[in-house]
């Protein structure tokens, strides 16, 4: 596997390359295609597939105002590329310098340069390049010029709508996990140091591990309850996931808390991550302690169900 942060790291170009281009945050089922196919052009003459991707989507460079909120930090993206079958990954701050290039300029001073005169393969709706002006119509026409192979991926479609990012981050917002799931094709996740909380879950007799996640950027469910997966110091648990502000006990602040089944270990100041399988419920103000207790026995028994099944 490897990962370049700059491209002057590499002394020589790739052996016959085909590349995508690309921010690819969630790593989803679209994504996959394009890689799938990626990876069938490579092994047809013997090159290397290549993702030229970057550190942080460049939205947040464009649109400082209103910067997108992220599906996949970049350790998550590379984990996901890498599991899709790539092996070649360039991951660059997206700059000012970057977002400047025109579409041609990109493709002589960046790719052929640094990477090789390589085949291209792109999404159904990709651009690159100042003004967007690298699109497939573009690139047929470069193709024709320079001699390489460009393909359009066609979309992968679910409820006969393209899977896309945008689409992923409204359902995650929304509490809808299970589709979420779906559209990326592998569980949405979120990792994050433990730091100490208010300890009430010990004394409900379920102590929990108050989550502050690694990426400020990425996006929070929706405030609930979520059957989950954690995987904390080298071993994955079921648990049980609370996202809101705890109205039982008037609190204001937003956090994460998850219970992790048959587990006591000490993980004050350890990250872990959790992997979101199903949202069981709101969370609710109850009248009391003891109905809240009661709902939490039935909130495990729901989890433990749902992760058994899957």
């Amino acid at each position: 596997m490897t990962v370049l942060y700059n491209l002057a790291e590499r002394d020589e170009v790739f052996k016959n390359p085909v590349i995508t281009i690309g921010s690819f945050d969630g790593v989803h089922s679209g994504h996959r295609a394009i890689f799938d196919r990626m990876i069938k052009l490579a092994r047809s003459m013997d090159g290397e597939p290549v993702v030229f991707t970057f550190s942080e989507h460049p939205r947040k460079l464009l649109t400082p105002h209103t910067p997108p909120k992220i599906l996949t930090t970049a350790i998550e993206k590379i984990h996901a590329i890498e599991h899709s079958g790539i092996n070649n990954i360039v991951m660059m701050p997206f700059t000012h310098e970057i977002a400047s290039l025109t579409a041609e300029e990109f493709l002589y001073k960046i790719v052929f340069y640094h990477i090789g005169k390589a085949h291209i393969v792109i999404g159904y709706d990709h651009a690159f390049g100042k003004g967007r002006q690298g699109d497939f119509d573009f690139l047929k026409e470069m193709s024709s010029r320079e001699g390489f192979i460009v393909e359009r991926v066609e979309p992968v479609c679910v409820q006969s709508r393209p899977v896309s990012s945008s689409w992923i981050r409204t359902e995650i917002e929304d509490g809808n996990i299970s589709l979420a799931n779906a559209l990326l094709g592998r569980p949405y996740t979120l990792s994050g140091k433990v730091v100490k909380g208010q300890m009430r879950g010990r004394l409900l007799g379920f102590p929990t591990a108050n989550i502050v996640p690694d990426d400020p950027d990425k996006i929070i469910p929706k405030d609930g309850v979520y059957a989950v997966n954690v995987y904390v110091q080298g071993t994955l648990h079921y648990g049980m996931l609370n996202i809101g502000t705890n109205p039982t006990f008037e609190n204001t602040e937003r956090t994460i808390e998850v219970h992790i089944f048959n587990f006591d270990g000490d993980v004050y100041g350890e990250t872990i991550e959790v992997f979101f399988i199903e949202r069981i419920r709101d969370e609710k103000r109850f009248s009391s302690v003891g109905e809240l207790k009661q709902q939490l026995q039935y909130d495990k028994l729901a989890s433990e169900k749902i992760l058994s099944r899957k």
